[in-house]
């Protein structure tokens, strides 16, 4: 509708096998360059991450709070039980650190609400990390 903003849908950011202190930064980095303009929430996709050092985890919630200070959303994608424990045990510290167990969820997981902009359903865009 004219002189309404769309809020797009998630855009997934899907990070290698292997994150360390060499490519943390550029992780984070393409995290929060997702954010482009209506962009307000980028899924990370870590389901395949079987290795993240401590660099990496701070760069990851290091991008979370860039785009919660922007007003977005990072949610974290990240199999149970899997190696990336140490994102999964802060989110349950931290009330607005979004934890999913599968993409899907956190695809299906409600858009933020904002009540000046109006919801756009269906699809996601997708890319691909480092």
């Amino acid at each position: 509708m004219p002189g309404q903003e769309t809020c797009a849908p998630p855009v997934i950011v899907t990070l290698p096998a292997q994150i360390n202190a060499a490519t943390a930064e550029q992780a984070a980095g393409q995290i929060s360059a997702a954010f482009t303009p209506g962009v307000t929430v980028v899924i990370a996709d870590l389901t395949a991450t079987a290795c993240c050092d401590r660099s990496a985890i701070r760069h990851l919630l290091r991008a979370h709070r860039k785009a919660t200070v922007r007003g977005g959303q990072v949610r974290f994608a990240i199999r149970p039980g899997g190696p990336l424990h140490r994102i999964t045990e802060f989110a349950g510290t931290h009330p607005l650190l979004a934890v999913y167990p599968t993409l899907q969820h956190a695809i299906k997981a409600d858009y933020p609400r904002h009540p000046a902009i109006a919801r756009r359903p269906g699809g996601h865009q997708h890319l691909i990390a480092i």
